[in-house]
């Protein structure tokens, strides 16, 4: 192995000039020099749309990319783009990418994709105005770092070990994960190892991790870079036979949930890849509220394969009938990713999808990851041991007790992550909540995606932003037999999710994850399965899943699922959320977690209000659509944001004084009439008491001195999910384009 080692290292430089030359061809301001601009490929581009908003052509834009012509283009790639002289913009200097204006899009939303701020584009362009611009107006993104995001915090270059030693890519890593565990650059790794594509690790694969102990010498300038061998146990990947190239059955129905008989079948080609826009798939389909289910048999080698779908609006994917990724909501167009391991032979891909309105598309691509080293069929899963701490547990970065501003979002994929993590650092917030199905996350034991949750957390360490994961629904095959799988349940055996908890709290120990929620609101029914609820049988689980969080990173934070405010409430379908915590103290709920979740909802009630005097404050303001139990003089702790903050806190201090109260979800929701049924309370409430009362309810919250981190639902539910009631409590617009609430968050002082 010295041997080895030392031969490689005599081609270090030689291979660093190959990557030099590979990094001088990556888009950066030298290509503005060359008469080059650069494109950030967004939401329903295609070559064809790129080639034509630059006056260039798709043959073009392929050979200057490198591209084949069967390649797939994908959101947040940048490409280069010929012709810098006859694009949208000028693209003087200091401008790091040119933008078109398109139908629908602000200036806000346009400096959340490009990662400036919004000031720096209106002074790079002169903008007068900054809530008028025109659809084809060029714009220039100006380069630099104006923008609100901050830059990553400089440190050391990282030396890497004392002695050069090898690493065995195992299932779910990256080059970047890979580089930071080892202190080395990802530019020297892939160097040293003949890497010119980081995406293309295969699982087995074994790499040089380079040390400090050998030295690297300069290399003849005459001499040819030679290619680097592979090393000889490392197979190369096997071609992938008969993929792409099969055939789809593709059966419509005139209903958004696959029901009844097909008005339609044919048969679709693969890859699929079908944008119907306004119209109709086919003879007797209708244009919009249809569905569609795509199936067929594909033979693959032995590996792991990427999927990806883009969608508008909802759909799941099925693979030999398990559910990798479940997407059925409303959704403007939408790019989804599920890694998985399978054997060489035939497999059944079914896709099912539905269109509510407007735009409607479907595609479905796959590609080969890495390479299997295991036997043909699918090996027998066996339960993952609890994880154990390598080193002495890291000190802790956050303190539990500390107050901070934070907001939940849906920030997974690239299209998502970008604009919410400019968003909060815009706002001057420090901390985002994103949930997680456990069920879209492990749809098969063992089988874990960490794919989208990989991006998020290296974005998040970008931007320095701390995120709490709160985690819940369990996956189909770790339920109890019968279970009611329409609704969000716990696991059989809490060692089930333990399990993936410790994983989790191991693979994002010391990054930007500082927090795990375990579990949410399972004081109500559905969010328990439709199963008798009992605090016992939470607590037992949050035991399981506490200590093995801990045992595999002492420096993430334990959040207690919040209980959700119910009122006085039929015990089958809700228990009372202050009994309900009451009940999970007694039970020692304490010893397991740092910190406590609440969700003091607002309501139609202003934070200050309590659950004695709302009544008068309702009565006052003359909101008629939701009356908080006044109209029977039965008003409820549970209907004020104050009440049910101050008496969670008695409670937990009552026990234990140090141990803060995090309010994982809180906020007032709008509605514009007709509204949703059952949400009366979003009528009586307007943008501009949104926005006062959440800027109060923070500045409550920091003042108490027993909060932690503080999280608003929700920063783009207007946007994810416009047409549910989430919607209501949105604070951008579907465009992005800031509502009072987001302003006035903006301007709170921090």
């Amino acid at each position: 192995m010295a041997t080895s080692v030392a031969n490689r290292w005599g081609l270090v430089c030689l291979l660093l000039l190959v990557l030099g030359l590979a990094v001088a061809l990556l888009p950066s301001q030298s290509l503005l020099a060359q008469g080059q601009n650069q494109h950030v490929v967004r939401t329903g581009d295609t070559l064809y749309s790129i080639a034509a908003r630059y006056g260039t052509t798709v043959d073009a834009i392929v050979a200057l990319n490198g591209l084949s012509s069967g390649t797939y283009i994908y959101v947040g790639q940048v490409l280069r783009i010929p012709g810098g002289s006859t694009g949208p913009a000028s693209g003087g200097a200091g401008c790091s990418a040119t933008h078109v204006v398109q139908a629908g899009e602000n200036l806000l939303a346009i400096a959340l994709w490009y990662e400036v701020s919004m000031d720096a584009i209106v002074a790079a362009n002169g903008i007068a105005n900054a809530n008028q611009i025109g659809i084809g107006q060029e714009l220039c993104i100006p380069s630099g770092t104006s923008g609100v995001v901050q830059a990553p915090v400089p440190t050391p270059a990282p030396s890497g070990p004392s002695q050069a030693t090898t690493h065995t890519v195992a299932g779910g890593e990256n080059l970047y994960r890979i580089a930071l565990r080892y202190g080395v650059p990802t530019g020297l790794l892939m160097a040293v190892n003949g890497i010119t594509d980081p995406t293309t690790l295969s699982i087995g694969q074994v790499l040089v991790i380079p040390g400090t102990d050998t030295p690297v010498t300069q290399p003849a300038p005459v001499q040819p870079a030679p290619v680097q061998p592979v090393p000889a146990q490392v197979a190369q990947p096997p071609a992938v036979t008969g993929v792409g190239t099969n055939e789809y059955r593709a059966s419509y129905w005139n209903n958004t949930d696959l029901s009844g008989t097909p008005v339609l079948s044919q048969t679709v080609a693969a890859p699929l890849d079908l944008h119907w826009g306004s119209g109709s798939p086919g003879t007797g389909v209708a244009v919009d509220g249809f569905s569609a289910k795509f199936e067929g048999d594909f033979t693959f080698a032995d590996g792991t394969y990427r999927f990806t779908v883009v969608v508008d609006d909802g759909m799941r994917l099925y693979i030999d009938d398990v559910l990798f990724k479940d997407a059925w909501l409303d959704q403007a167009a939408s790019t989804y990713f599920a890694d998985v391991i399978l054997a060489q032979g035939t497999h059944r891909v079914r896709l099912e999808y539905y269109d509510r309105s407007q735009n409607a598309q479907i595609s479905l691509r796959w590609e080969q990851r890495g390479q299997v080293q295991a036997p043909a069929t699918a090996p027998v899963p066996t339960p993952v041991p609890t994880p154990v701490p390598a080193s002495a547990p890291a000190p802790r970065t956050v303190a539990p007790g500390d107050f901070a501003y934070g907001i939940q979002a849906h920030a997974l994929e690239v299209h998502n992550s970008r604009p919410v993590l400019r968003a909060i650092n815009d706002l001057g917030f420090t901390w985002l909540k994103q949930q997680v199905r456990w069920k879209d996350m492990e749809p098969s034991r063992g089988n874990r995606q960490w794919v989208e949750l990989d991006d998020l957390v290296d974005r998040a360490n970008r931007a320095n932003v701390h995120v709490l994961f709160s985690v819940v629904t369990a996956p189909a095959w770790a339920r109890e037999p019968g279970a009611d799988l329409s609704v969000a349940g716990p696991p059989l055996d809490d060692q089930d999710f333990a399990n993936y908890m410790g994983a989790l709290a191991s693979r994002y120990c010391n990054s930007s994850v500082k927090a795990l929620e375990v579990w949410n609101e399972q004081n109500l029914n559905y969010e328990w399965g439709n199963k008798p609820i009992n605090a016992a049988e939470y607590v037992q689980l949050l035991k399981e899943t506490s200590a093995t969080i801990r045992a595999a990173c002492p420096s993430m934070l334990v959040v207690s699922g919040a209980p959700t405010p119910t009122g006085v409430r039929d015990p089958a379908v809700a228990i009372d959320d202050l009994e309900y915590l009451k009940q999970m103290i007694q039970l020692g709920m304490l010893n397991y977690v740092d910190a406590v979740g609440a969700h003091p909802s607002g309501y139609n009630v202003p934070p200050h209000a309590t659950g004695q005097d709302y009544c008068s404050i309702i009565a006052g303001t003359g909101m008629t659509n939701f009356d908080a139990g006044c109209n029977n003089n039965n008003p409820h702790r549970s209907f004020s944001f104050r009440s049910t903050m101050e008496e969670y806190r008695a409670a937990v201090a009552a026990v234990n004084p140090n141990i803060p109260i995090w309010p994982t979800e809180f906020g007032w929701a709008v509605a514009t009439p007709p509204g949703y049924p059952h949400y009366g309370y979003a009528l009586d409430n307007s943008y501009q008491e949104q926005a006062d009362w959440t800027v109060q309810a923070y500045q409550m919250m920091k003042n108490w001195g027993w909060v932690g981190p503080s999280f608003l639902w929700n920063l783009n539910f207007r946007v994810v999910a416009h047409g549910t009631e989430r919607e209501q409590w949105g604070i951008v617009n579907t465009d992005w384009s800031p509502l009072p609430a987001y302003q006035a968050l903006k301007a709170l002082p921090k």
